[in-house]
């Protein structure tokens, strides 16, 4: 396996990158950094929305727009869309080595598991290629999106009330939940940013370290709530 193979694929929210592209029809500046994504999105979604610019190659090691990028910002309707497909082709040979109009979920995981991705994440990374394929035109079959389909159904239920409750009060320990997001939120704005470059193992830690930072800020948000 060359180390380009075990580069992280994505992982951010698709949504998230191509929000991302659409701002930047106002114009592309000289370099990205946290002062041009700061503003729209969370230090969380922008850490995950810069590390999938490097490994996409649509920005250097220091931010700085590739050609690329450029041309899927101005781009629009089918041309787009191309742009679009033959970037996911250049950088997952594996997945489009596979029959994606019959391949099971099964096999789309296996496919992933060859980049080395850790298991932690790679439920985040099929989704960004899911989404950004089908944005490209590309055909998948109905195995690989049934899953996705019977989760909107399930987390539409999920959040439909059961009766009404009375308003909820302030409690106790909110106060040290949201010091901890602070702590993290710090953290995170001191982490360093992923490098296309790092060893194999370095990314692999690379991504431990960041995946339980988000997982932690997750369970404080949800410990906050009444």
């Amino acid at each position: 396996m060359t180390d380009a193979q075990r580069l992280i694929p994505p992982y951010v929210p698709y949504r998230t990158f191509r929000n991302f592209l659409e701002t930047l029809r106002e114009g592309i500046p000289a370099r990205i950094d946290r002062s041009v994504w700061g503003p729209r999105f969370s230090g969380s979604n922008g850490i995950q929305l810069m590390t999938a610019l490097r490994v996409l190659n649509l920005v250097d090691d220091q931010g700085r727009p590739a050609r690329e990028l450029e041309r899927l910002v101005q781009l629009e309707g089918e041309p787009r869309r191309a742009a679009l497909k033959a970037l996911l082709e250049r950088h997952y040979a594996p997945i489009f080595g596979l029959d994606l109009e019959r391949a099971s979920k099964a096999q789309l995981r296996e496919a992933f598991r060859s980049f080395g991705t850790k298991e932690a994440v790679l439920a985040r990374c099929e989704r960004f290629f899911v989404q950004a394929a089908q944005d490209a035109g590309v055909e998948l079959s109905s195995f690989i999106l049934e899953r996705r389909r019977g989760a909107r159904r399930t987390a539409s239920a999920r959040s439909r009330p059961a009766s009404a409750t009375p308003a909820a009060t302030s409690r106790p320990s909110d106060q040290p939940s949201r010091d901890a997001r602070t702590i993290a939120a710090m953290i995170l704005e001191k982490y360093p940013a992923f490098n296309p470059q790092w060893e194999p193992g370095v990314q692999e830690r690379w991504l431990e370290g960041i995946t339980r930072l988000y997982e932690g800020m997750r369970a404080e948000e949800a410990a906050s709530r009444p």
